[in-house]
């Protein structure tokens, strides 16, 4: 009785080792499961994302600003949203079930993206997120250096975690033209490029404008109009189905209008928009696709000072910043 006690317990011994062998990677993540999500944004420093493809975008925060790949200023709202709607809230529904596991995981080692958060120099988040389960209500994603991945999803909403990490610089970067305030602007600059006797410089000093050159009963309740609406303006997205040679010629050409805002604190910003048409260019004006480009009277072609791409702009944005000197008129 007693040797068969001791082999009884020998053999539940053994099976417990071989079961917590055999499990330690799915305990792990058990233990871990609220590990994808920061509760505390705020503390974030820095944050990388990196696909398959080698693409990689590093958002990192100095001094309160955050910047995209040490290049340009990050977009707020967007990085606001990452932070505050995205990483904040993501949950975990469940481990992917074991029999669809492996099939996750394969799909995962040629699609997914690595996402390393850190607060100052520690990573304290470090998950791939791969793309959505079959009736896309949640995305697959797991610990870095775990077996078993999970299906994952932003708390309260059936959204896809994949999009909202995206590894295209472009998509972070700063669309932010004129965000001033009338108080802090101190002149303004409007070239009308093919009309010139139309264009205009105005001043404000203490309250009180001044346009050159110069107009008879000049409406100051105009100018204080006018300065009041450079308060965000942003473009609308990039002109990507232009090749490269077909981007710099819209750039090296003759705006038709060009909108420079010198604040009080700061460098000037010039905005130069082209018309969204063939003739701008003195020739016929493609697309990748072969589609000839017709006028379009809803968007601009843009550039604009310290950023190096051609952009989009919306006339429903931008189009009251467009007036004439004879706009000062009574």
């Amino acid at each position: 009785m007693r040797k068969s006690i001791i082999i009884i317990a020998v053999v539940l011994i053994t099976i417990f080792c071989l079961w917590t062998i055999f499990n330690k990677d799915e305990q792990t993540n058990f233990r871990d499961i609220n590990r994808f999500a920061v509760e505390n944004p705020e503390e974030i420093s820095r944050i990388k994302m990196k696909d398959r493809q080698g693409n990689e975008v590093i958002l990192s925060k100095n001094e309160g600003i955050w910047f995209v790949n040490k290049k340009l200023k990050a977009f707020k709202p967007k990085i606001e949203s990452l932070l505050n709607e995205t990483i904040k809230n993501i949950r975990i529904k469940g481990p992917v079930a074991k029999t669809a596991q492996q099939n996750v995981i394969r799909k995962m080692v040629g699609r997914s993206i690595h996402v390393q958060i850190f607060k100052e120099d520690k990573c304290i988040r470090d998950y791939y997120v791969g793309s959505s389960n079959p009736d896309r209500s949640s995305t697959y994603i797991h610990i870095n250096g775990s077996n078993t991945p999970y299906e994952a999803h932003i708390f309260g909403f059936a959204s896809l975690l994949e999009p909202k990490f995206s590894t295209q610089e472009k998509d972070w970067f700063d669309q932010t033209v004129f965000d001033f305030s009338s108080e802090e602007i101190k002149s303004i600059e409007v070239i009308h490029h093919q009309n010139s006797s139309e264009s205009f410089q105005i001043y404000q000093l203490d309250s009180s404008y001044s346009i050159k050159p110069k107009i008879s009963s000049f409406s100051q309740s105009a100018a204080r109009s006018y300065f009041s609406l450079f308060s965000f303006k942003n473009f609308e997205g990039y002109a990507n189905y232009l090749d490269q040679k077909q981007k710099d010629s819209i750039k090296n050409a003759t705006p038709f209008i060009s909108i420079k805002v010198t604040p009080y604190v700061g460098k000037s910003i010039q905005l130069k928009l082209h018309r969204k048409g063939s003739f701008q260019m003195g020739n016929s004006l493609y697309d990748k696709r072969g589609q000839l480009i017709l006028e379009d009277t809803e968007r601009y072609f843009a550039t604009f000072t310290n950023f190096p791409y051609l952009v989009t702009v919306q006339e429903y944005t931008m189009g009251n910043l467009l007036v004439k000197r004879s706009y000062f008129r009574p």
